[in-house]
């Protein structure tokens, strides 16, 4: 081998040594950033939106002027007919017993105060109305079936239940107890108008 050849293989020998340690040099380098660089890449992106647009805002109160302790005993009949005639030992009656505690009031957004002079108000007062009902019991206490009455669709129980408390008997809930309801609504209003100032008049109208 002549000395020319010698040179240039120990040339290359030396780039081969110089780019192998280069190497080594990265990799060590590199090393402790692996695991990060693995974090890095792996990850969540959650995006959440809560669009809320509040239109109005509207406060309701109903106004509880007479509570009614009620209780009876209803009766209904039912039998089966023929060409509009009735047959004979095909009724059907039942007897359920009840008590509740009716709530009568009104709509207290809708009372009206208006100055009718210096120290006068007029208060209008909506109509009565029925608010609810509650400590209800509501029990089937008897029946009373004729021979045929199997040709009769038998009384439902809980429609009976829901006359007693349907529009019709809530309007004569309010009508048969109007003039305690004007007199507690004016006692009622009267008592915060007087409570603000005592010298105050007060009158009041009622609607309906």
């Amino acid at each position: 081998m002549t000395t020319s050849t010698k040179t240039r293989v120990s040339a290359w020998i030396g780039w081969i040594l110089v780019a192998g340690l280069l190497a080594v040099l990265a990799l060590v380098a590199i090393g402790p950033l692996k695991p990060l660089m693995n974090l890095a890449s792996i990850g969540t992106t959650t995006e959440t939106r809560d669009t809320q647009v509040i239109e109005s805002v509207t406060t309701e109160e109903q106004v509880v002027l007479l509570s009614l302790g009620i209780q009876g005993l209803m009766e209904e009949n039912s039998s089966g007919e023929v060409f509009g005639v009735a047959i004979p030992g095909s009724s059907r009656t039942s007897f359920i017993q009840y008590a509740f505690t009716a709530k009568l009031g009104i709509e207290g957004g809708e009372v009206t105060i208006e100055p009718t002079g210096e120290d006068s108000y007029l208060i209008t007062i909506p109509a009565f109305i029925f608010v609810g009902h509650d400590d209800q019991t509501f029990e089937l206490v008897a029946e009373d079936n004729g021979a045929l009455s199997w040709v009769t669709p038998e009384i439902d129980s809980v429609e009976m239940v829901n006359k007693i408390l349907d529009d019709t008997a809530q309007a004569e809930y309010i009508a048969s107890n109007a003039e305690t309801l004007q007199e507690q609504a004016a006692s009622f209003y009267r008592g915060i108008v007087t409570g603000i100032d005592p010298e105050l008049t007060v009158e009041f109208a009622y609607a309906g």
